[in-house]
């Protein structure tokens, strides 16, 4: 992996002596500052009833964007991250904020979880479900997506809390035909038939999807079988990744919440789109799906 990732395995070694956030100006710029360190990028975390005696894990760490403030909400904190480099830095990054009550793991390539039964009070699994099984290709990600939730409800205590939050399969940035990251920056993406999608996809040589995303019932559904009832779900507006508000989405509450939003998208067209959708369908439409599921 050292040789693998030069960038970050700089962005490792200049956290050493610069700093985390310089190492990472430095490599990256600016940018990857602000995804990184964007108050917004955290602000879900207040959605979750975090306290002070409570033990969490957080599975896929990047470069630590949530991880020292995750800590700070609770006793302890245990961390997975696939990539050794990335789990380097966060622990570097947590160490130079003073994050004390964390600790470091590397791995989950097959989706398995290094812990005990019933350890966690609650389990963050914030954009990443997407991406499950791609260090794993020979295995179909679904079963992939389906074995980590599996081993997440292992791990939860009874009645503990998991966070999840993916991309929308049928988000309007992709049903007018914005480029998926998740399918190789082809237009339509994953909202396409899945049949379609892997025709399309093989003709351009690639075997499968890098990243396998769910309908708002799909995932439901999803969660349901793992034995995760979901207890509530929300729409990230104006988008996920920094969010200015979370509103619930049942109907009153996004009819409530309509009175005084300035914005409902991130794009133009989108934004059309979102304005017109009647309350109850919102749900389905939302750029990424965000739900808090509770161990049966």
């Amino acid at each position: 992996e050292l040789s693998k990732y030069p960038d970050e395995k700089k962005a490792v070694e200049l956290a050493k002596t610069l700093g985390w956030r310089e190492a990472l100006e430095s490599v990256y710029g600016q940018g990857m500052v602000a995804y990184s360190s964007d108050p917004r990028r955290s602000r879900f975390l207040d959605l979750l009833p975090l306290t002070r005696d409570m033990v969490v894990l957080e599975i896929g760490v990047g470069f630590g964007q949530h991880t020292a403030e995750i800590a700070s909400r609770v006793k302890h904190l245990d961390t997975l991250e696939l990539h050794l480099l990335n789990s380097l830095f966060t622990k570097l990054r947590c160490e130079q904020t003073g994050a004390t009550n964390v600790a470091f793991a590397c791995g989950g390539d097959d989706c398995s979880l290094p812990f005990s039964d019933g350890l966690y009070d609650a389990v963050i699994l914030n954009l990443v479900l997407e991406w499950c099984g791609s260090a794993n290709p020979q295995v179909p990600a679904l079963e992939s997506q389906q074995k980590l939730l599996s081993e997440i409800h292992r791990v939860l205590k009874p009645n503990g809390l998991l966070q999840l939050s993916t991309k929308n399969r049928f988000a309007y940035r992709l049903l007018v035909g914005g480029r998926d990251e998740h399918a190789y920056e082809l237009p339509f993406g994953s909202a396409l038939p899945r049949w379609m999608l892997k025709l399309i996809l093989k003709l351009k040589g690639k075997a499968s999807s890098s990243g396998y995303l769910h309908s708002y019932g799909a995932l439901a559904k999803l969660l349901r079988n793992a034995g995760l009832s979901p207890e509530a779900s929300y729409w990230a507006v104006p988008e996920m990744r920094f969010a200015e508000q979370y509103i619930p989405t049942d109907v009153e509450s996004i009819r409530e919440a309509r009175r005084t939003l300035f914005r409902q998208s991130s794009t133009k067209t989108t934004e059309i789109l979102m304005r017109a959708t009647p309350a109850r369908l919102v749900r389905y439409f939302t750029p990424g799906l965000f739900f808090l599921a509770r161990k049966r």
